[in-house]
């Protein structure tokens, strides 16, 4: 029986060079549908579910992203670059994922979830075997914050800190960063990061640094395009000093933290 019949992947966009999300140079691909609701999301076009088989607008195969990753892999391959999926949630299509990675790691591409850790242990037994880096975005400790950032209940949420932990306990050859997005008086309070640092030490061997994402207003404008009326419109970005005093204080309670940077 043949087996290399291409899984379709509901795909939002392919971007072919980034270099802010995982090691090296990477390929960006934007998976199309996500199960949260965040308040400052900045692909909010990614939200719906939509399936690839009655869409062929947004219909790509596993082997269409492989030939792209062919094509590029002169580029992609040093310093442990590769391919990221983000979203969207990525693991809402893990048939998908898992053979989009198996052939980036035939083409020796390394392989990066960027999630807030959606699914169960058999959705993440199909992906983690393929995959290298995770960088996992937890939102808040808090789980009334959580859910209020992220607009699904507190269930939804624990999964994300049981997927860090899973990680942790199967599949220890995983690099697993904690991304954090910063908030004024909501994700950046003394109870807050304290509670992010007590988690993080609990993800050894696995965890490798906090990623401290300052809140932003890019992507406020894709709110407007959908119709849709942006949740944080007063709020605004977050300040650049604040934010390395967040780093210092978590380097301070032994954690490793890096700033994001576009």
């Amino acid at each position: 029986a043949k087996t290399d019949i291409p899984v379709l992947g509901s795909v939002h966009s392919l971007e072919t060079f980034s270099s802010n999300d995982g090691p090296g140079i990477r390929a960006l691909l934007f998976l199309q549908g996500c199960s949260k609701r965040c308040q400052y999301c900045s692909n909010p076009e990614t939200r719906c579910i939509v399936d690839p088989y009655k869409c062929p607008e947004v219909a790509v195969s596993d082997k269409q992203i492989g030939k792209v990753l062919e094509k590029y892999k002169q580029f992609l391959q040093p310093n442990n670059g590769g391919i990221t999926v983000s979203g969207g949630e990525p693991l809402m299509q893990p048939d998908f994922l898992r053979l989009v990675f198996g052939r980036a790691k035939k083409l020796s591409l390394t392989t990066a979830i960027d999630t807030a850790g959606h699914g169960n242990k058999e959705i993440w037994d199909k992906v983690l075997p393929q995959t290298d880096y995770v960088m996992l975005c937890l939102k808040a400790m808090d789980l009334e914050l959580v859910s209020l950032i992220s607009g699904v209940s507190n269930a939804a949420n624990i999964r994300a800190r049981d997927f860090a932990k899973y990680i942790r306990d199967d599949y220890k050859d995983i690099k697993l960063s904690l991304r954090w997005v910063l908030l004024k008086n909501m994700t950046d309070t003394d109870e807050e990061i304290e509670a992010l640092a007590a988690f993080a030490k609990q993800l050894s061997p696995v965890f490798t640094h906090v990623e401290l994402l300052p809140y932003h207003t890019l992507g406020t404008e894709k709110w407007e395009m959908i119709g849709v009326d942006y949740p944080l419109e007063n709020m605004d970005p977050y300040n650049y000093d604040d934010a390395v005093r967040v780093q210092n204080k978590l380097r301070q309670l032994g954690v490793k933290a890096e700033l994001y940077s576009k």
